[in-house]
């Protein structure tokens, strides 16, 4: 795929060189006709492009004249000055076409491409290897237990001498290091897991992934921290399943649905150039050169990034923004505008209206990735935390529901199956009595966590309320779902809890209904709540479904109602 993009970007260049011999002569054709017959608004445009794509595309010093030129044209405009008008035409006689359309080979490999996963051979990335250092024996294992639940092969190490042997003998995809170590003797000297990590990866000269576990307040030590690349800190226990989250994240990038970017701009073939760049880069582009096509291809695509050219034939980018702007569902996504003027009061005026940020054309590869790369995630995490549960992480109660109905009607247009499931964690009021609030939002938390890393990307998950959970299983039959659900019953209640020097264990019992069975969302939901309240009757801690028993239910309900 990256041949062929680097291909891609290779023939545009070349295409583009070939245009723009032609766009040149024609600008010095025009140069020459009446002076009143001279279209200068068409002639600005025309320049505003060319001082925005040439240089992206190699051609920095036609880039630079035509931005000279465009700015000359603008006060030849407002002052209305003959003067300027001549100069101007000057200038565009004065353009010199390029000598040759082949683009240097370094061009092509100036290409920035965001890293990827690098497994060792024969190693699966569901394979993943992960070395733990903690000298408490309870707490590496609840540990232990959590990352194996989720496909990591983990190995323990209680001294960091045993550690850093294993180390030099196998090359670990992450460390999970704890930031303070407890002194065998009073003669050893003190240590913390920064200290560890960086004499790791300076005997073994590669960078490894660093965790660390247990917060410090400690503002130099968590500098260091930073300085060593430590990915971040957790509190254990109480942050096993987010330091599983942040693994996956660093580790797994393939898990994460590839960040999305929508481009608008008239000159199609620099969208083009744009397109093959960020696709090489992993990002998942739509170009669109009509502005007025953007709000439908938005309901589609869902975009997390919109890119705007500033200056366009039909309307300008933030007009476009603004469009944009006017729907509440679009709030989330980032804007950015590109143009070739560097007029810094023209880019703060398009700033404030609806932008997040603005980049001036040329635009390096490198940057342009980065950049999109920034706006993009914060885009993601923005509509995240706008659309999900501050404890869990969860879709909330609302958007759960919504995304259902949605995915009911897909699944009936594509005649797939789809179930719904309601989870509820069994004495949950118990579990605040007895050991609080702050306790039981750790084990609301904790089930969250797990039914996140266990079900798929394109399963939906949601915190329906206080302990209950609604689960979309997208293409799966009412049989696969029951297996599926109790072997995350199963896992939930071997996880440990701690709370005031004692530990406990939790449940969840489980309702499962086929969609085939039902009329709309609302009553996916109501069968599924049905079956866990017979779950909860027969005894918790098991999943349960029946159909017959449902559809018998329904029936009786029509008939009381007819």
């Amino acid at each position: 795929m990256k041949q062929e993009n680097n291909q891609r970007l290779l023939q545009l260049r070349q295409e583009y060189g070939v245009w723009l011999k032609g766009e040149i002569a024609s600008l010095r054709e025009n140069s020459r006709c009446d002076k009143n017959s001279i279209t200068w608004a068409d002639i600005r445009l025309r320049l505003h492009r060319l001082a925005g794509a040439a240089g992206t595309f190699g051609f920095a010093e036609v880039g630079t004249a035509c931005r000279a030129l465009e700015r000359k044209l603008d006060a030849a405009l407002a002052s209305n000055d003959a003067a300027l008008f001549d100069a101007v035409a000057l200038g565009l006689q004065a353009l010199t076409a390029p000598a040759r359309d082949d683009l240097p080979a370094e061009r092509i490999h100036d290409v920035a491409v965001i890293p990827e996963l690098k497994t060792r051979a024969g190693q699966r990335p569901d394979q993943l290897i992960v070395y733990i250092l903690e000298e408490e024996k309870a707490l590496a294992e609840q540990l232990c237990q959590v990352l194996a639940g989720v496909d990591y092969r983990i190995q323990h190490f209680t001294k960091q001498k045993l550690l850093e042997q294993a180390c030099e003998r196998y090359c670990p995809s992450a460390l999970i290091l704890p930031l303070h170590l407890m002194r065998q003797s009073a003669s050893e000297k003190a240590t913390d897991g920064v200290a560890i990590g960086e004499t790791i990866q300076q005997r073994l000269g590669t960078s490894i992934p660093l965790f660390l576990t247990d917060v410090s307040s400690d503002f130099d030590l968590q500098l260091r921290a930073v300085r060593a690349g430590v990915e971040g800190f957790f509190t254990l226990p109480r942050d096993k399943m987010r330091l599983a989250e942040a693994l996956d994240n660093r580790l797994r990038p393939d898990r994460l649905a590839s960040l999305r970017i929508m481009m608008v701009d008239d000159d199609e073939i620099l969208l083009d150039h744009y397109q093959s760049i960020l696709e090489n880069a992993g990002f998942s582009v739509m170009t669109l050169s009509r502005p007025d096509d953007v709000l439908s291809a938005m309901e589609s695509f869902v975009p997390d990034i919109l890119v705007l050219d500033v200056q366009m034939p039909q309307c300008n980018g933030p007009e476009l923004a603004q469009v944009v702007r006017y729907h509440p569902r679009w709030l989330q996504v980032s804007i950015v505008y590109l143009s070739a003027g560097g007029d810094v009061d023209a880019q703060l005026s398009a700033m404030t209206k609806a932008g997040d940020d603005f980049l001036v054309k040329p635009i390096a590869s490198n940057v342009l990735i980065a950049s999109m790369a920034a706006c993009a995630r914060r885009s993601r995490a923005l509509a995240g935390a706008l659309a999900r549960d501050g404890l869990t992480g969860l879709l909330k109660h609302a958007d759960i529901k919504e995304r259902l109905a949605v995915s009911l009607a897909q699944a009936r247009r594509r005649q797939l199956p789809l179930c719904g499931v309601m989870l509820d964690i069994d004495f949950f009021k118990r579990v605040n009595d007895t050991h609080g609030h702050l306790v039981g939002d750790e084990v609301i938390r904790a089930l969250a966590d797990l039914l996140r890393h266990r079900l798929r990307e394109t399963d939906l998950i949601g915190r329906y309320g206080g302990e209950e959970f609604l689960v979309v299983l997208h293409d799966t039959t009412g049989a696969q779902t029951v297996k599926i659900i109790d072997g995350l019953r199963e896992d939930f209640s071997k996880l440990s809890f701690e709370a005031n020097g004692t530990s406990f264990s939790c449940t969840f019992s489980a309702g499962v209904m086929e969609a085939d069975f039902v009329h709309d969302a609302d009553g996916l939901i109501k069968a599924a709540d049905q079956c866990l309240y017979r779950a909860k009757n027969e005894g918790r801690n098991r999943v349960v479904t029946d159909h017959a028993w449902w559809k018998k239910a329904a029936e009786e309900t029509a008939k009381q109602n007819a």
